[in-house]
């Protein structure tokens, strides 16, 4: 008994319960006061054309008060906004001790028996608009204890009559006040648990981004300092695409009950993405203290899982801001967290990134690159170069790489991999991909038709099935022989949903267009992709080239996968080969396809054909 009592006292002292229910009394109570502030004006009216003297300053000051009263309660302690529960209740009882005083004061200057019956209507007005049910009690009681006390002096008959009327409006007023707070009640009970629901993330049960927003917001508003970090699992995705969604969702399940090992008052976590983790830190903690505390958490995580008698594992990077000193909104503060992560996961996976001066440059430098391509005439400023691919048993060139690049006008010559992220970033990037395309075929015409083009796909333009076969009814409407085209993908552009990527390339390859992974062994799963994936081509991962001279773990690795490819029926190609150093060290491992500055730098359109001809008569004097 007394545990349930406790259980109760503690769900009505909630804060968040009792602000609940102030918003849900508030209108009533503000609904109340206007209509009852031009009453008491007209009851006030009404004593100045019929009372007099003494009575008229008693009667007509009281009523005039309260009028006034209600109108200062409405507009000045009942503004519009928040409003507390406890000043709430007290503006209640005040009412009804004022709209009390009037009955009281009239009934001792002109005691009318019949109109003992206004403390009964009391009552009824108190069981509904009060506030809270100690309040109602006070209210109620003391009209009906008023009731009682004038009754005493009428007959004996009358008096019982009375108090049989106050007895049974007691019961009522105290029956509507009850079931009118459980209806009430329920809705906030309702209402709330329905916030609670859409603040927490439905599958970790953690706070979601919305509920991480608005602690932020409230935090900003108090100006009280604070640490927003992002955590991105590395390896995740991998792991989901293979093993499949039961066990992805297990192993985040697994991730969340690791993180909360560290959560206190000051450290809350939520989910803001698939696989991605906000931390919210409040307190003073400096720099060095927020780095050790990501790598305790990266730390955390990074031990082996064991799900469904399997023994994964995923590491993560987190970024990190604060505010206030890195930013003024939240929004802005998030901002900068993501892009500390964004740099920790090009130039430092698994580790913690803290936003820095030199990232609000870079961060300034990318928002003027997106105004720039928003303004640009992008069809005059973007062209292509194209690199060409060497088919090495018969010393034939046999395909180009089309790459990008982009002459501003105000900014000069951009690096494609910026101008690409900043198109990604504006929505540009089918734009871009849609006039680069039409570019390729321009100089795909000019080729001999077995010369063929290797055309790169972003992930957004990957992810959107209309534009690509948009792109591909350009190579039937100019009449080329689709086998000419072949469309590059990487790991990153397939991996968010590997069953739609598939039926994509699957296709494409049916339309008789080629497809190529490129950068193969960047990733975490590339082997995964070969199997899943109706692929022609692969392309090794030019780092892997790079320390063939040196590392004997790069050139097994090389080794392997010419092999592999040789034994799937798919051709193969080495990037990055820019020495006869490197090309002697990779000779005997076979290779098929080499393309790198050894053989040809990207070069413009003009210079295509020229090559052409001369390695056709290069290759005619060999014969």
């Amino acid at each position: 008994m007394f545990k349930t009592i406790l259980q109760h006292y503690r769900i009505w002292a909630s804060p968040i319960r009792q602000q609940a229910m102030a918003d849900a009394y508030r209108p009533i109570v503000r609904g109340f006061l206007a209509p009852g502030c031009a009453y008491y004006l007209f009851v006030t009216w009404g004593h100045w054309h019929d009372e007099h003297g003494l009575h008229l300053a008693v009667l007509g000051g009281i009523s005039l008060c309260t009028a006034l009263c209600y109108a200062l309660f409405r507009y000045f302690l009942l503004p519009e906004g928040k409003t507390s529960l406890g000043r709430l209740e007290t503006v209640g009882l005040a009412t009804n001790l004022l709209m009390y005083l009037n009955v009281l004061a009239y009934m001792l200057l002109h005691f009318e028996e019949q109109k003992l019956v206004y403390f009964v209507l009391m009552a009824v007005v108190f069981s509904t608009s009060g506030v809270t049910l100690r309040g109602t009690f006070v209210s109620v009681a003391i009209s009906i204890a008023t009731l009682f006390w004038f009754a005493a002096g009428l007959s004996a008959e009358d008096a019982a009559r009375f108090a049989f009327i106050g007895v049974a409006t007691s019961f009522a007023a105290f029956g509507m006040a009850t079931l009118l707070r459980k209806a009430i009640l329920r809705q906030i009970d309702a209402r709330l648990y329905a916030d609670q629901i859409s603040m927490q993330d439905s599958l970790t049960g953690i706070a979601n981004r919305r509920a991480l927003f608005g602690h932020m917001e409230m935090l900003v508003q108090e100006e009280r300092p604070f640490w927003i970090g992002i955590l991105d699992l590395d390896g995740f995705k991998a792991i989901n695409d293979i093993y499949g969604h039961s066990v992805g969702d297990n192993l985040l399940c697994q991730v969340v009950t690791r993180l909360k090992r560290h959560e206190s008052s000051e450290i809350v976590f939520g989910r803001v993405g698939g696989d991605e983790f906000a931390i919210l830190i409040t307190g003073g903690l400096d720099c060095q203290q927020v780095e050790q505390f990501g790598a305790n958490l990266i730390a955390t995580i990074s031990l082996p899982y064991e799900i469904a008698l399997l023994q994964l594992n995923v590491s993560g990077t987190i970024g990190f801001a604060h505010y206030p000193t890195m930013g003024k909104a939240s929004a802005c503060i998030y901002e900068r967290a993501d892009f500390a992560l964004y740099r920790g996961k090009q130039n430092a996976r698994r580790s913690t990134i803290i936003f820095t001066p030199e990232q609000e440059e870079q961060m300034r430098q990318g928002v003027e690159l997106e105004r720039a391509l928003r303004e640009a005439n992008l069809n005059e400023e973007l062209h292509l170069v194209f690199q060409p691919q060497m088919d090495i048993p018969t010393r034939r060139i046999m395909s180009f790489e089309a790459l990008a690049r982009w002459q501003s006008p105000k900014l000069g010559e951009i690096q494609p991999e910026s101008f690409i992220r900043a198109a990604e970033r504006a929505g540009l990037i089918q734009n871009v991909t849609k006039i680069l395309f039409g570019k390729g075929l321009d100089a795909l015409e000019t080729w001999p038709t077995d010369v063929s083009i290797s055309f790169n796909l972003s992930a957004q333009d990957v992810a959107d099935r209309d534009f690509i076969f948009s792109l591909t009814a350009q190579v039937f409407a100019r009449g080329i022989a689709p086998g000419r085209i072949e469309f590059e993908i990487t790991e990153t552009a397939v991996m968010k949903d590997i069953a739609a990527s598939r039926s994509l390339l699957e296709d494409l390859s049916a339309a008789g267009f080629k497809v190529a992974l490129d950068d193969f062994g960047s990733g975490y799963s590339s082997f995964a992709y070969i199997d899943r994936l109706p692929l022609d081509k692969i392309k090794i991962d030019k780092s892997f080239v790079r320390k063939v001279a040196d590392s004997a773990t790069s050139r097994e690795i090389i080794a392997a996968i010419i092999t592999l490819c040789r034994n799937l029926d798919l051709k193969c190609v080495l990037e990055g080969v820019e020495t006869e150093e490197e090309l002697a060290v990779l000779m005997p491992m076979a290779p098929q396809i080499i393309q790198g500055y050894l053989f040809g730098r990207p070069m413009e359109l003009e210079a295509i054909v020229p090559l052409l001809t001369q390695n056709k008569a290069e290759n005619a004097r060999l014969v």
